[in-house]
């Protein structure tokens, strides 16, 4: 199995999981699940769990150049104006396929984001807004070397959080497999994203804001690590501030 940018936080562990898949593309059904938990749940960029440890379970299922991914995760959506919480919990799910054409493998597909638990009002108001939105997307990853590739993604949210219009997204990865080490395989990876909303402060202060990352995913036996840092341009604001973010998940399969 090889997801690649479809599971949002969960991509971290899966990709690491993966590492020693033998055959891209399967002819019978695989499966994978990974119970997990980080120190902080970072999408795109900003804090979406209030800057507190958050636990998640992510499983995929893959047969041919088909797959289909989902992630359960602890969020904070903040309260209304009532002083109710809005939900703390998120649920994607996604649909794809990943045709392999030589060293580049692409990704297409549909994501959607919703929250099971959750008031549709906006935090501190009572107005009423759609929360759940749907992304199509788009990836490609050139495989340069046996320990080196980049790739692109582009997401295309056309209604986003609490209806706020369109948003696009592009980013940019690079992953560097570094040697084993006894019983330990592990590699360093890299993103940087640019988030532009069709609106003004939805997204981000302003109609667009940069995020990046960089750290080290490893994996001994079915345990799986990542320590991350991340950052964006956006100054002043918690959410989007710099932190490093530890992960650590088991994998089921």
């Amino acid at each position: 199995m090889k997801t690649l940018l479809a599971c949002t936080v969960a991509l971290i562990f899966i990709g690491a999981a993966d590492g020693n898949a033998k055959d891209p593309q399967p002819t019978e059904v695989e499966f994978l699940a990974i119970a997990a938990a980080t120190s902080d749940y970072v999408y795109r960029g900003v804090s979406l769990r209030d800057q507190k440890p958050s636990p998640m379970l992510c499983a995929e299922a893959r047969y041919g150049i088909l797959y289909a991914n989902g992630l359960i995760i602890g969020t904070y959506l903040g309260e209304d104006a009532l002083g109710r919480s809005l939900g703390n919990l998120e649920a994607d799910g996604t649909i794809g396929i990943a045709p392999v054409f030589g060293n580049v493998e692409l990704n297409l597909g549909v994501k959607y984001t919703g929250y099971p638990n959750g008031r549709d009002n906006i935090a501190d108001t009572l107005d009423k807004a759609e929360r759940d939105f749907v992304e199509p997307f788009a990836a490609a990853t050139l495989k340069l070397s046996d320990q080196f590739s980049v790739g692109g993604t582009v997401y295309w949210t056309p209604n986003y959080y609490y209806e706020t219009g369109e948003v696009l997204t592009v980013e940019g990865q690079t992953t560097i497999t570094l040697p084993a080490w006894n019983a330990m395989t592990s590699k360093l990876t890299a993103f940087v994203g640019h988030v532009r909303s069709e609106q003004r402060d939805v997204a981000a202060p302003g109609n667009s804001y940069l995020y990046w990352n960089a750290g080290i995913e490893a994996r001994v036996e079915r345990m799986i690590l990542d320590l991350r840092y991340w950052d964006t341009d956006v100054r002043g604001i918690d959410e989007f501030g710099p932190r490093v973010v530890f992960s650590m998940g088991v994998a089921i399969n």
